[in-house]
């Protein structure tokens, strides 16, 4: 009787995850080599800033004024509110925010589905980017915001179980570090935007505690029951059955 061979397939899982992956490296490739001439992360995929008073007449002078403040009448800089997550200032920030994403992202959405990681998602780009516009006069760029939040899954995860692993408290750290030394955004951020990116992660994960109880039950009763089909496939009675279900009589003797 001929073995089967077992084979490998890809799989493709954790859509948000991957799409948000995918995005920012078509992104950052664009910006760094096909539009040289046209920022595409500066002027695009980035939230502008308030305008300091100190700052007015410099930028006025140079020009710069409506590229780096936020225009209430601009209807593009109300998207770029959204946008702002799928840029990367550098290759460093852009392998750093995906090797966190890449790790966390799929067990997030395995655990709350895709559609509500997509939902804290723009959340959280969207309260980071506000508190941006409205009180601090820099560019920012970068999924800090997302990382963050997915750190702070993970955490609020494992509080459940009354532990925290020091990775993540580690991981969360490193996050911030890198956030303020410019890693993941185009410049330094300052500490204000730091708690910015934290105050948007912190928003997406609440907007996905409010909106997926369904998701959180359907997710730990899965979980359930592959645990139960485990034990059951594994226990010796199960496998007494089907060897009795594969005999085969072949006949019978009357006495």
């Amino acid at each position: 009787m001929a073995s089967k061979k077992a084979f490998f397939r890809i799989k493709f899982s954790s859509p948000v995850t991957l799409a948000f992956t995918i995005v920012t490296f078509l992104v950052l490739v664009l910006d760094k080599f096909a539009l040289k001439n046209f920022p595409l992360v500066q002027n695009l995929f980035s939230v502008p800033g308030a305008l300091a008073k100190n700052m007015a007449d410099a930028q006025k002078a140079l020009g710069t004024a409506g590229m780096t403040v936020f225009n209430f009448s601009n209807p593009l800089h109300y998207l770029r509110l959204f946008l702002h997550v799928l840029g990367n200032g550098s290759w460093r920030g852009f392998l750093f925010s995906s090797a966190v994403i890449l790790s966390l992202g799929p067990q997030m959405e395995e655990r709350y589905g895709s559609a509500s990681v997509a939902l804290m998602l723009f959340v959280s780009a969207f309260v980071s980017g506000v508190l941006n516009a409205c009180f601090l006069p820099q560019l920012m760029s970068g999924a800090v915001p997302f990382v963050l939040m997915l750190i702070l899954l993970s955490s609020i995860t494992s509080l459940s179980k009354n532990e925290i692993p020091l990775t993540t408290l580690l991981i969360f750290l490193v996050a911030l570090s890198a956030s303020f030394l410019g890693i993941e955004s185009l410049n330094k951020i300052s500490v204000l935007g730091i708690f910015a990116q934290l105050a948007g992660a912190l928003a997406g994960s609440l907007a996905g505690f409010l909106t997926a109880p369904k998701a959180r039950a359907s997710a730990s009763a899965k979980e359930k029951k592959d645990r139960l089909s485990e034990i059951d496939a594994g226990s010796p009675r199960r496998a007494a059955r089907y060897d009795d279900d594969e005999t085969t009589v072949i006949g019978s003797i009357n006495i």
